[in-house]
């Protein structure tokens, strides 16, 4: 299979941060826990745009502080 490289998102980087605990971000966004934690544990199958807009606004960041794009490595 190739390798296109990964993805990581910092969601729990900013919420340790910002001081934001998961329980408030998912009662203010409405969005379910379990879910939640599949972006925290980088275990989702598939990203949510909604989902991420709700974060981004709601942290006050961009798209790009939350996800980031690491290169595979070179052989």
């Amino acid at each position: 299979m190739d390798n296109y490289g990964t993805i990581n998102i910092n969601i729990e980087t900013i919420l340790k941060q910002k001081n934001i605990s998961k329980n408030k971000i998912c009662e203010a966004l409405n969005i379910q826990r379990t879910q939640f934690n599949k972006y925290c544990n980088h275990s989702m199958q598939r990203l949510d745009v909604n989902i991420l807009c709700k974060i981004c606004n709601f942290l006050n960041c961009e798209i790009g502080d939350i996800l980031e794009y690491i290169p595979p490595k070179k052989v």
